[in-house]
């Protein structure tokens, strides 16, 4: 005779399988990790663009020597602090992008402080530029722009790092002693 209790299907085996969480880069996670790829390149684009006629010596000479017509020491020094700013910001996000496709679990929290960190250097960079005329009117209106997008892409991709799923089951791997990172 057939046991009916065990011939019948149960109420677990009629269930669908439980869709496991969203895991890697893929989905929304795509976007930040295309950014992880251009900014750098592009980074060092702007920086060429920008700053390629200052590291001439005659121009620092015509900046900095008192009695040339360009003497501009605050334009001197507002030059050095966007290299540096530059040149560090540029660093910082090399080293995240190599610790995202990791999936370092410091990814999170780091990639928020990289799109605050943009955002304060577009106001650093307003604010210090304002101080010199000739640097003010150049870049006012792509200053704005620029701060625009920042805070833009801070507003949206800050409570995504915080409160994704994705995000939280991608990015697990512990940084293992020494290999440096």
């Amino acid at each position: 005779m057939n046991d009916i209790s065990t011939a019948s299907p149960t109420l677990a085996d009629s269930e669908p399988a439980a869709q496991p969480s969203p895991i890697g880069i893929g989905g929304w996670l795509l976007l930040p990790a295309l950014a992880m790829i251009v900014s750098p390149i592009r980074i060092a684009y702007d920086f060429y663009q920008t700053f390629a006629p200052v590291f001439k010596p005659s121009v620092w000479i015509l900046l900095l020597r008192p009695g040339t017509e360009f003497h501009n020491p605050p334009l001197a020094a507002l030059l050095a602090w966007e290299i540096i700013a530059n040149i560090a910001f540029f660093a910082f996000t090399v080293w995240l992008a190599f610790l995202f496709f990791k999936k370092r679990k410091t990814v999170p929290k780091l990639y928020i402080y990289w799109l605050l960190l943009n955002c304060v250097l577009q106001v650093a960079d307003m604010v210090f530029s304002s101080f010199i005329p000739a640097a003010a009117a150049q870049s006012h209106a792509n200053a704005f722009a620029e701060l625009a997008k920042a805070a833009i892409g801070a507003a949206i991709w800050m409570p995504y790092f915080l409160q994704s799923k994705r995000v939280r089951n991608t990015f697990v791997t512990e940084a293992r002693e020494g290999d440096g990172f």
